[in-house]
């Protein structure tokens, strides 16, 4: 069957900004999901963007949504904007302003954010959260990118392999190990992040969330997962 690239259509920000500047980076992010561009004002909101297009559980994400309003201490009526709001699985609307560790307290948005969670995060969200580069580590990123990566280039029948050779293992066993054992390593290395996807193999780590991902890495087999899902490519 003949393929047809339709180009991604335009961000959906309720504001735009100048992307020529000294301050600091412009990005923008394809989201293959929508099939629409989403643009960043900073390269740590590109790569927070990244980190939550990777989510399973994950519905929708949208940059720069609509501005709320909040009074400050001094009985300011203020606007805020935040980078990036994330609709869940479960219906729970989370918005995140994203911000260096460094420049939280010093730009006082840890109290911006808190006033507007008492006055009028309602009307847009049900948590507000801030998101520093502890939070969207190197790590994180880029086993997010090797997702999102994976999701496009799927294979059924290359998943369907390794998860044949999975639902095998007992305990735990490194990731050149499993893909060693496939027919073809290459391809089921972009199976392997498919099944990390799904949520069939899992890193064996005390912080699965900041770790890298990579050949040296022992991973188990969630064998419930791997049940519920069989003969079910996502």
């Amino acid at each position: 069957m003949t393929q047809v690239w339709v180009p991604p259509g335009e961000s959906k920000a309720s504001r735009r900004f100048d992307w020529k500047t000294k301050a600091s980076a412009r990005a923008s992010v394809a989201n293959a999901a929508s099939n629409r561009s989403m643009i960043a004002e900073s390269l740590l909101e590109a790569k927070a963007m990244t980190v939550l297009l990777a989510r399973r559980n994950v519905r929708e994400v949208w940059e720069q949504p609509k501005a709320v309003w909040y009074v400050d201490h001094d009985g300011v009526k203020r606007k805020h904007t935040f980078d990036l709001l994330a609709v869940f699985d479960d219906g729970c609307r989370v918005a995140y302003a994203v911000k260096p560790f460094s420049r939280v307290r010093q730009t006082r948005l840890d109290v911006e954010i808190e006033l507007i969670r008492q006055q009028s995060l309602a009307r847009i969200a049900d948590k507000a959260v801030i998101l520093t580069e502890r939070q969207i580590s190197r790590a994180r990123v880029y086993n997010a990118e090797q997702v999102l990566r994976a999701r496009r280039m799927r294979n059924d029948q290359n998943c369907a392999e390794l998860r044949r050779i999975a639902s095998e293992i007992k305990g735990s066993v490194r990731v050149h190990g499993l893909l060693k054992a496939t027919s073809d390593p290459g391809l089921a290395r972009t199976a392997f992040w498919c099944l990390i996807d799904d949520g069939v193999l899992e890193p064996v780590t005390r912080d699965p969330l900041h770790t890298r991902i990579g050949d040296h890495t022992f991973v188990r087999v969630n064998h419930d997962v791997l049940a519920a899902g069989k003969g079910d490519f996502k």
